[in-house]
């Protein structure tokens, strides 16, 4: 780039050359919002919710579709603390394509883009039991070739009155720019 900064451009591993990533835009809510349901280990925000990501953070939330259905969705946005962050606030995938990578083309589907070309780290909080996402993050450190850290963040009392696991805050970066 002219101004001295370098784009990170990473590949994605998904099997199916049917699965396309892009952007959400805001007819994408309802959506977004049947797929989370099928996903009973996530929250389900509100509707509303989902409504404002795939509109005022949809340069940096994703979603994945096959046969015109869609079937991955990632929410994710940059910290105003930590601008060169993409925090992952959740990363849903149809039962019916787990396990082909699709929730790793999400998040590179997002940093991909010129709205995250200054992001060197990659953050998320998950819970211990969580496996998919535990597996998902050490995979996607491990062929980004970026160091992953693991500390504790939100207790199970005191920041969930009991209502939740603890979960841990994982840390991926820096990250290394790579060209296709």
């Amino acid at each position: 780039m002219a101004d001295g900064r370098q784009s990170l451009v990473f590949q994605s591993d998904v099997e199916s050359e049917r699965v396309t990533f892009r952007k959400p835009a805001p007819n994408h809510a309802a959506d977004v919002w049947d797929l989370v349901g099928l996903c009973p280990q996530l929250d389900r925000n509100s509707f509303y919710s989902e409504l404002l990501l795939c509109t005022d953070f949809a340069d940096t939330c994703a979603i994945a579709e096959s046969a015109g259905e869609i079937v991955g969705w990632l929410s994710a946005y940059r910290p105003p603390r930590e601008p060169s962050t993409l925090f992952v606030w959740q990363i849903a995938v149809h039962p019916g394509v787990r396990n082909r990578g699709v929730g790793k083309g999400l998040i590179v589907s997002a940093l991909n883009r010129p709205c995250c070309e200054s992001v060197t780290h990659i953050k998320a909080t998950v819970a211990l039991s969580n496996k998919a996402s535990n597996s998902l993050f050490a995979t996607l450190a491990r062929d980004l070739d970026a160091p992953i850290r693991q500390a504790f963040w939100f207790d199970r009392d005191v920041h969930f009155k009991g209502r939740y696991e603890s979960e841990y805050m994982i840390a991926i970066g820096p990250l290394k720019p790579r060209s296709i």
